[in-house]
C-alpha cells in the first residue's frame, strides 16, 4: 500500500533549509535517496512502513511524505506519523528571530550561518533513540558515531525489503534489553555496551519513563531523570535534552568548549560555569541553535572569518 501525505511548512517557520537535513547529521536508520530522507518506522498497528520525506517549495512549501506498508494505514496511524514528522523535522519552529536578528548582530554566528542558513535541528522520533545516540557519541571522534548507530540498527533493528533494498528500523528497547553484551559490543560500541543494555532494560521494564519527559518543562528534573540512566552524565543528559526533547539545554564537550573559548574569549581557558553563563546571557532559548552553527563546518567558516580553528567538524554525513 502507498499512502501520500503533505505537511505544510508555515511561513512563520522560514527560513527552512531542508537540504541541511540531507547533508548533515544523518544517522541510521535514516538514509538519503534522490533528495529524500527514508527510514523504516514501526507504526501503531505493529507493522513497519517505509517513510520517505522530501521537500517542495511550490506552489506552497511543504514536506512531501510517502509511506509504503503491507496494509492500509488507519486515520490514527496517519495522524501520528504527521505529528512525529512535524516534530522530527522542526516544521513548526519560528527561527526567523535567530537567523535574521541574532546571527546578523554576531559576526561569528553570521559567518557560521552562511553555508547552512535556515538550518533547523532535526530531532529523533523518541527520547530513547536520542539517549542511545548521545551515549554512542561519548568520548569518541564524532564520525565514529555514525558507524556505531548503523551497526546497531543493522544488527538489532527490524528489517524490511523494498525494491531489492533492505531498510532497518531503530532497535526497540526490548530487543536491546534481551541482547547479550557481546552481541552489543560487536557493533563497535566498546565500553558503551553495558550502558546501552542498561538503558534499554530500564525503558523496557518501565522503570525509566523517558518518553514522558517531553511533556515536562522542569529542566533540572528532566536532567536528573536522564542522569539516573546507566552511563548518562551531565554532558550526555544536556545533549539528549537539546536534540531529543528540544529543551534549552547547553552541552559542553571538547569541541564546543574550544569553539566558545576561541571565538568569544580570545582562547582563554575559562571554566564551564563561565561558558554556560555566557551562553545563557547571550543566546537564551536559542542556545542549541547557536551551538549547531558553532560546531558545523567550523574549520571552514572560521578560516573565512580569519580565525583558523584546529578541530575538524564531522557534522557532514559520513561516507
Amino acid at each position: 500500500m502507498l499512502t501520500t501525505i503533505e505537511i505544510p511548512v508555515p511561513a512563520t517557520s522560514l527560513p527552512y533549509n531542508f537540504e541541511f537535513f540531507l547533508d548533515y547529521y544523518l544517522f541510521y536508520p535514516w538514509v538519503v535517496e534522490q533528495d529524500r530522507l527514508l527510514r523504516l518506522f514501526r507504526l501503531d498497528s505493529g507493522q513497519h512502513g517505509l517513510v520517505a520525506v522530501g521537500y517542495a517549495g511550490t506552489p506552497h512549501r511543504r514536506l512531501n511524505v510517502s509511506v509504503r506498508s503491507r496494509s492500509e494505514l488507519s486515520g490514527a496511524e496517519t495522524q501520528r506519523l504527521v505529528d512525529t514528522l512535524t516534530w522530527v523535522f522542526d516544521v513548526d519552529n519560528e527561527v526567523k528571530p535567530f537567523y535574521e536578528v541574532i546571527c546578523q548582530q554576531d559576526p561569528v554566528l553570521k559567518a557560521a550561518s552562511e553555508a547552512i542558513y535556515g538550518a533547523h535541528i532535526k530531532a529523533d522520533p523518541t527520547v530513547f533513540e536520542s539517549v542511545l545516540g548521545v551515549v554512542a557519541a561519548q568520548n569518541v571522534y564524532f564520525g565514529r558515531t555514525y558507524q556505531m548507530l548503523e551497526l546497531l540498527c543493522k544488527r538489532f533493528g527490524q528489517p524490511a525489503r523494498y525494491d531489492g533494498r533492505t531498510y532497518y528500523a531503530f532497535p526497540t528497547p526490548e530487543r536491546l534489553a534481551g541482547a547479550s553484551l557481546a552481541e552489543i559490543r560487536s557493533c563497535k560500541v566498546g565500553y558503551r555496551d553495558k550502558y546501552i543494555q542498561g538503558i534499554a532494560t530500564s525503558v523496557a521494564e518501565g522503570t525509566a519513563r523517558i518518553e514522558a519527559l517531553k511533556e515536562s518543562d522542569d529542566i533540572e528534573q528532566i536532567r536528573q531523570t536522564l542522569m539516573d540512566l546507566p552511563g548518562v552524565g551531565p554532558y550526555t543528559a544536556d545533549l539528549a535534552m537539546a536534540i531529543g526533547l528540544k529543551k534549552p539545554a547547553f552541552h559542553l564537550d571538547l569541541f564546543s568548549r574550544e569553539a566558545l573559548r576561541s571565538f568569544y574569549f580570545d582562547g582563554q581557558e575559562v571554566d564551564d560555569d563561565t561558558l554556560r553563563a555566557f551562553a545563557e546571557q547571550r543566546w537564551g532559548k536559542w542556545q542549541r541553535y547557536a551551538m549547531l552553527l558553532l560546531t558545523t563546518n567550523t574549520d571552514t567558516w572560521s578560516a573565512n572569518l580569519g580565525k583558523p580553528f584546529r578541530l575538524k567538524s564531522a557534522a557532514r554525513n559520513a561516507g
